[in-house]
């Protein structure tokens, strides 16, 4: 290739450079301008229409949810077989749940909830954990009834960052069950943003409390109520508590799990509350920071994303075994007596059993006191028996005694030798006794939490679930007295006087004409113990206690009757003094080789 052409060539280049440079390039760039606007304005337009729509959609939402006038506080009532309840669209709480199939003192229809005036009250929802409030929430929700047994609460909050959502709580009661379902929602109210609801690590807190009802027992000091959670088959008490007055002196606690338990509830002596959630990822708070209050708190985890909704189940009833029962989920965990379930309901029946045709529950424990007295029979026959051929073997045994009060060991041997010859044991007496033992407090589980004797009255007792008080001083005698607040009390109770006539009866005719100084001192010792333990104890169970001491009393003449006519049993010989029975041995003579040597 000659020199022109490649100059021909390189200035062809560069002309084609040039007009690039000043024709082409300025008009691509501006095209390419044009068209990078075109996609911005068209995606502005998809975006204007877009939010345009979004807005619109939100404002024809609001306008055919939300009232034009705000929410004024209301309370709505609702009827079902079981309960009579009232709720209030302030703090979307229940305010009152009576049960109409059981009655107060006051012949009214049982209340379960009780509160002050600016107390938390049951199934308020807060935005903070348990133990960051103390004060209920009064805000003011808007309430639609969907059917005459199903509430609906809702109100618009906004978020940890600011970001509005509709919250909304739903009551719905079945018409023939003592368990009702409540749901909890939340639902953005933004279609771009994302929720946050996070005060403290949980997003929020739906709170029982503060008191267990009925009237009747809520300053009773008698009314136990306790706290607590179901895990592996059984009730795991948390915190315990009296109404008017505590069982501990650090009474004032505060609790919280975060295990996957089934269920949470409180409970006094007749009736509980337990709460059921859907999922397992709560966490639950019991707070017992304040005399005489029991709150309850369960705790949703932080929430980060989207709206979800909650359900929780629960009971609001009776502690009535076939009930508890009847939903599934172990409720009748809560009653006490969980080693001796089985005597406890068996104990249960017979009492059942008996009203069914006394129609007098004072009647039907007298009458299961005299089954127990014919059950134990053969055992009771044999102990007194056995007791009174000790009697008679004493004379022997102080013989025994005094003869290897040197040699303790010899002394057993002889001593249990003699026991062995005559067929008794030193523990046949006591064999009724320790039997008696899971018996009364299988009997003490019943007789003071079942439901069907409270207010049930016999004679002059009012209430065989409490002592048989007929008047009350108010000062404290000390070991019957208590207190509360700063005044004192004593209850004055008539059967502990009569169980404890009784019961030293009893005691001197077991000890029969025993004249050691440690037998008279036990038939004494131990009636006056029984009359402390049994002053405070439901009357039902003193009740038991007395009329088995006078079945006792009877087959023990009737023992003593029959063991006389046999000939078997014999009066104990009066012990013969040492210095006596020295006077009786012959003189000794002198040996013949004594004599030898003088």
């Amino acid at each position: 290739m000659d020199k022109n052409t490649i100059i021909a060539i390189v200035a062809i280049f560069l002309l084609v450079m040039v007009f690039q440079f000043i024709f082409l390039r300025p008009k691509i760039e501006e095209r390419t301008e044009e068209q990078a606007q075109e996609l911005i304005e068209a995606e502005q337009e998809v975006d204007e229409e877009q939010w345009e729509e979004a807005i619109t959609h939100r404002e024809e939402r609001e306008e055919l949810i939300v009232p034009a006038e705000d929410a004024v506080a209301r309370t709505i009532f609702l009827e079902t077989e079981h309960y009579s309840v009232q709720l209030s669209n302030e703090g979307a709480s229940l305010t009152s749940i009576r049960l109409k199939d059981y009655l107060d003192s006051d012949g009214e229809p049982v209340e379960l909830v009780q509160y002050d005036e600016d107390d938390i009250r049951p199934f308020e929802v807060h935005f903070d954990r348990l133990r960051n409030f103390s004060y209920g929430d009064r805000t003011t929700y808007y309430v639609e009834k969907l059917t005459p047994t199903t509430i609906r609460f809702w109100r618009d909050f906004e978020d940890s960052k600011g970001n509005s959502f509709r919250f909304s709580k739903t009551y719905v009661f079945q018409e023939d069950d003592f368990m009702f379902d409540m749901q909890l929602r939340v639902e953005p109210l933004s279609d771009y943003e994302d929720l946050y609801l996070n005060w403290d690590n949980v997003a929020y807190t739906l709170a029982w409390g503060p008191i267990l009802g009925p009237i009747s027992v809520i300053r009773n000091r008698y009314n136990i109520t306790t706290q607590g959670y179901y895990e592996n088959n059984r009730f795991n008490k948390v915190f315990r508590g009296a109404g008017g007055c505590s069982l501990r002196r650090s009474e004032a606690k505060y609790s919280e799990i975060s295990k996957f338990v089934n269920w949470v509830g409180v409970t006094n002596r007749y009736f509980f509350i337990g709460i059921v959630p859907e999922q397992k990822n709560f966490i639950f708070a019991f707070d017992q920071r304040t005399q005489g209050k029991y709150f309850l708190g369960v705790s949703g985890a932080y929430h980060r994303g989207r709206g979800f909704e909650d359900t929780f189940h629960i009971y609001a009833g009776p502690k009535e075994r076939k009930f508890l029962r009847a939903y599934g989920y172990r409720f009748d965990t809560v009653m006490s007596g969980r080693i001796l379930r089985p005597l406890v309901i068996f104990l249960e029946w017979m009492i059942k059993g008996f009203y069914s045709f006394t129609n007098s529950y004072g009647l039907a424990i007298i009458l299961m006191t005299i089954v127990i007295k014919i059950i134990l029979y053969p055992l009771t026959r044999k102990s007194f028996q056995s007791m009174r051929k000790m009697s008679s073997l004493q004379p022997k045994i102080t013989e025994i005694r005094e003869k290897y009060k040197n040699n303790q060991q010899q002394m057993n041997r002889e001593t249990q030798a003699l026991y062995k010859k005559e067929g008794v044991s030193p523990m046949g007496g006591c064999l009724p006794m320790i039997l008696q033992l899971p018996i009364f407090y299988a009997l003490y589980t019943v007789l003071s939490s079942m439901i069907e004797l409270r207010n049930q009255s016999f004679l002059w007792i009012r209430d065989l679930t409490l002592p048989d008080t007929v008047a009350t001083l108010k000062v404290a005698v000390p070991m019957l007295g208590y207190r509360i607040g700063e005044q004192g009390f004593t209850d004055i109770n008539i059967l502990p006087f009569v169980m404890t006539a009784t019961t030293l009866l009893q005691s001197k005719l077991t000890s029969g004409n025993s004249s050691q100084q440690q037998a008279k001192m036990m038939t004494y010792m131990f009636p006056v113990v029984f009359f402390f333990i049994f002053w405070n104890m439901p009357s039902g169970l003193v009740l038991y206690w007395t009329i088995q001491n006078i079945l006792t009393i009877g087959q023990q003449y009737l023992i003593d009757y029959r063991m006389k006519k046999k000939g078997s049993m014999t009066k104990p010989e009066p012990e013969k003094k040492a210095v006596s029975a020295r006077r009786s041995l012959p003189a000794r003579r002198p040996s013949p080789s004594k004599k030898k040597r003088r």
